[in-house]
């Protein structure tokens, strides 16, 4: 996954609370990137009935086939982190609404083009079968850009609300939003929307911030 933070010289949790409050954000990129070693040559020549990966160089459109799921359609990007990334949730200019309700963030929602988020069932079919990365880029309106870099992303299925299972070792300069080993963390939440709550206070951290995540407790402004 990718997601990009800002401003030099703010505290790791005042850049926790970024990554939560995406709409002061120019950009918020989030990708998965299948970290199996392979010959990218020979991706290239892949049969497209078993690609289960980004595999082109570049930006564009390609079609995924997931073990336990229907072929679908993913954004491959290469320009930020190197080859192979599939972009999980892009956040531009505010143009899609993520406030949606439980199944509309398992099955995705926008525009792979613009914004969007790819779907939790997807996310958890991917990283069940093989180990993915998860880079997060993120910048603010003055271009500056930071990222957090996970090694080992994983959730689990729906049964478990697509539980945050594992984040893996962390490196970036946008602070470890993910896994902060405190009441902030995602590491091993379930995942929230506004109707359906799962973090750990009394009241909706999804409804509050008007949009899904591994909520555990909410930040305060």
């Amino acid at each position: 996954m990718r997601e990009c933070a800002s401003l030099s010289g703010t505290t790791e949790e005042e850049l926790e609370r970024v990554l939560t409050k995406v709409n002061k954000l120019n950009t918020r990129i989030t990708t998965l990137k299948d970290t199996n070693n392979f010959d990218c040559k020979k991706q290239m020549r892949i049969n497209p009935t078993e690609q289960t990966r980004c595999v082109t160089f570049g930006v564009d459109i390609q079609t995924l086939r997931v073990p336990g799921a229907e072929p679908f359609q993913v954004s491959c990007d290469s320009k930020f982190a190197g080859n192979g990334w599939t972009v999980i949730q892009r956040r531009l200019d505010g143009s899609v609404n993520f406030n949606r309700n439980w199944e509309e963030y398992k099955n995705g929602f926008g525009d792979l083009r613009g914004e969007f988020w790819l779907g939790l069932e997807k996310l958890h079919l991917m990283t069940k079968f093989r180990p993915h990365e998860l880079y997060i880029q993120l910048e603010d309106f003055k271009n500056q850009k930071r990222y957090a870099l996970y090694s080992n992303f994983r959730i689990g299925t729906e049964a478990q609300s697509y539980e945050l299972l594992s984040v893996g070792e962390y490196s970036g300069d946008a602070g470890n939003a993910l896994d902060t080993r405190d009441r902030f963390t995602a590491k091993n939440m379930k995942f929230s929307t506004p109707d359906r709550d799962n973090d750990k206070v009394s009241y909706s951290c999804a409804a509050e911030f008007e949009s899904g995540w591994w909520f555990n407790e909410c930040y305060s402004w």
